[in-house]
């Protein structure tokens, strides 16, 4: 099931991924493959199941829309530092493993965790790129500052501030799920926050509060009242929530 989000762009009912159609694009974001090496050098230890996962979601994805191009709006690895073993065997898995299933094109949009990673790209036949316009939508990751007034696109879609919204019952237990973001710019562009399909990702929750945000796009130009969240789980579905101006903060945690 797709769910309308803007003109020709869908979210896909209960999954983290958005179709832009009349580009026949599927974008996805924030995977941070490797994650469990990574925290392995800090002590923690953590089964290394995420690759598993994360291939079941893209497949779920790709079968409801089969789109013909892919994009990874950044973090497609997750350390910092350097190219870890875990890291480079999984993005070579999963990159195969997209060709498999009849994507044409694949495109990785830089992302804060991508560095070391070109060379492993290039040999797989995927584009590395900081940002990539299409007609008025421009994608890029949202780690670094830019004046969205110097690009002539409507849309901009970023990742990059794994947007979550906690919600807290009668009995006060809390629930975390991950969601999208749609708003406003200051400058009248819409702005799409792509929801991460990393399972380690546990979420950045959404407020008011602006220096809570992770993206400086975000922090400098987000009208951050009006942002809607789109609630997603696998077994839900897909929740439209208020604009958080109008969310009761006393449900959120």
């Amino acid at each position: 099931m797709l769910y309308t989000v803007s003109n020709s762009i869908y979210v896909l009912s209960g999954l983290p991924g958005l179709f832009i159609g009349k580009h026949d694009l599927l974008v996805i974001a924030d995977i941070h493959l490797g994650f469990e090496s990574s925290v392995a050098y800090e002590g923690i230890f953590v089964p290394r199941v995420q690759l598993k996962k994360v291939l079941e979601l893209i497949d779920k994805m790709v079968n409801v829309v089969y789109p013909r191009r892919i994009i990874i709006n950044g973090d497609l690895k997750h350390h910092f530092s350097g190219l870890l073993k875990q890291e480079r065997e999984e993005i070579t898995k999963l990159i195969e493993h997209l060709w498999s299933k009849g994507i044409k094109e694949i495109t990785v949009i830089r992302g804060n965790h991508d560095n070391y990673v070109s060379l492993v790209l290039e040999d797989l036949g995927v584009g590395f790129i900081d940002k990539l316009v299409l007609d008025n939508i421009m994608l890029v990751h949202g780690h670094e500052l830019f004046n969205p007034a110097n690009y002539p696109v409507e849309v901009i879609i970023i990742g990059h501030e794994h947007p979550s919204v906690t919600l807290r019952d009668e009995l006060g237990v809390t629930y975390k799920f991950p969601c999208f973001l749609k708003g406003k710019l200051i400058t009248n562009q819409e702005l799409l926050i792509l929801a991460p399909l990393s399972i380690y990702a546990s979420g950045n929750t959404v407020s008011l509060e602006r220096e809570n945000y992770l993206s400086p796009l975000v922090k400098k130009y987000g009208l951050i009242d009006y942002f809607k969240p789109y609630m997603i789980d696998e077994e839900l579905g897909i929740l439209e929530l208020p604009t958080l101006k109008d969310l009761p903060m006393a449900e959120l945690f």
